[in-house]
């Protein structure tokens, strides 16, 4: 009885340990997409090619295809609180040595290294979404839960592509590196005083029987296929576009670094709203696939209207409508992809779904300039991402919604 008391005492506390883990994933976001919005200055500063700061991105999703499964296992036999520490501790550690790339004569190689080792938190952190909605949260909030969750990694997006910018432009670039470095090791410190473990004991013994060849199965389970192919294609698409977001509207449209960066902040802007209300409403009458439909439908056409509209106005009414409507997609597939899981293994397979979203972000970063050199425009690009996303939406049609 006693026990049941403290448990029910300690279920406000589910908020705070929300908060302090928005704020480190929030932080994983700001230091992936740090080089993203100014990428001609770094090419410029560091002697090297547009594509080779593109890899300072791009290390994230490679880091990421490598560890994912790992330390999905370790996540449902560990707990997320253990885990997003050692994602954290990574991000602290190297957003201090990005700093030393400057020092040493801009060496960009010591930043590589340096954006590398940040990419190891990245599975730490993504893994424990559902993991922490599943565990904290009762099923009737887990929605919203997954939601705010996923709000960490917009306002991530947003700050890095939306206030980098202006931070380099008056400050320079060490001193942007400091103000990120202070903010991730203040990230992580938060989260170590104050994110606690909930009490797992009631599913841990199937998270540990829940085996290799158990997550084999379920990834080859035809449900289960469709939403990996839909992460892979739409969070890998949206991925590449964001890595390539500066270059895409200066070259399509002539716009410049602070207003990319605007449009991209209002992009993210919109998916942090679209993230609160779409799962809220959703949560309340108890239906997810309307709403993923509904997200992706938009989310396409929006798409195909940044490759088409030049007006800055436009671009900025289209950039804030596809973030609310495309964003707010993440939490509610993942709230949709616990309905093929196990109990206690929400950390394996939702490693699974970002495993192919990270496969997708790399070879669709990498795909997005060569077909930009083949047909000598970034349209072409944009097209391919969105007959990629046609075909999932077709996909997702024929999904079943378990009651």
């Amino acid at each position: 009885m006693s026990t049941l008391k403290a448990h029910r005492s300690i279920l406000p506390y589910r908020w705070i340990v929300l908060t302090v883990f928005i704020f480190v994933a929030m932080i994983s976001q700001l230091l992936w997409l740090t080089f993203a919005p100014i990428t001609s200055e770094i090419a410029t500063l560091y002697s090297v090619t547009a594509f080779d700061v593109s890899l300072l991105s791009l290390v994230w999703p490679l880091v990421f295809v490598i560890t994912a499964i790992p330390v999905g296992i370790y996540i449902d036999k560990h707990g997320f609180k253990k885990s997003v520490t050692i994602g954290s501790l990574f991000l602290a550690v190297f957003s201090i040595i990005r700093i030393f790339s400057i020092t040493f004569d801009h060496n960009f190689f010591l930043l590589l290294f340096a954006q590398t080792g940040a990419a190891l938190s990245q599975p730490f952190i993504f893994n424990s979404i559902t993991k922490l909605s599943s565990s904290w949260f009762p099923e009737e909030e887990q929605g919203i839960a997954t939601g705010l969750g996923t709000i960490g990694l917009f306002l991530g997006m947003m700050i890095a592509l939306a206030v980098t910018p202006s931070i380099y432009l008056s400050y320079g670039l060490l001193k942007l590196l400091l103000i990120y470095a202070y903010l991730t090791c203040s990230a992580t410190f938060f989260f170590i005083l104050l994110a606690k473990e909930e009490n797992l004991s009631d599913v841990s013994d199937i998270s540990t029987s829940f085996t290799l060849s158990d997550l084999w199965t379920l990834s080859r389970f035809k449900p289960f296929l469709i939403l990996e192919y839909g992460f892979f294609v739409v969070v890998g698409g949206f991925t590449a576009l964001m890595t390539w977001i500066e270059q895409i509207l200066n070259t399509l449209h002539g716009i410049g670094i602070d207003e990319a960066g605007l449009l991209g902040g209002l992009m993210i802007i919109g998916g942090i709203l679209g993230s609160i209300v779409i799962p809220a409403i959703s949560d309340k009458i108890k239906k997810i696939k309307i709403f993923i439909l509904l997200d992706l439908f938009i989310g396409i056409t929006t798409l195909y209207l940044v490759g088409i509209i030049g007006n800055f106005m436009l671009l900025a009414a289209v950039f804030f409508i596809s973030g609310f409507f495309l964003m707010s997609a993440l939490p509610l597939v993942l709230e949709f992809s616990t309905q093929y899981s196990v109990k206690g293994t929400e950390g394996q397979t939702s490693s699974l779904l970002w495993f192919f979203s990270q496969v997708g972000s790399v070879l669709l970063i990498v795909i997005i300039e060569p077909i930009n050199a083949l047909f000598k425009s970034y349209y072409y690009s944009i097209v391919l991402v969105v007959m990629l996303w046609v075909i999932s939406f077709l996909l997702f049609i024929g999904l079943k919604e378990k009651k």
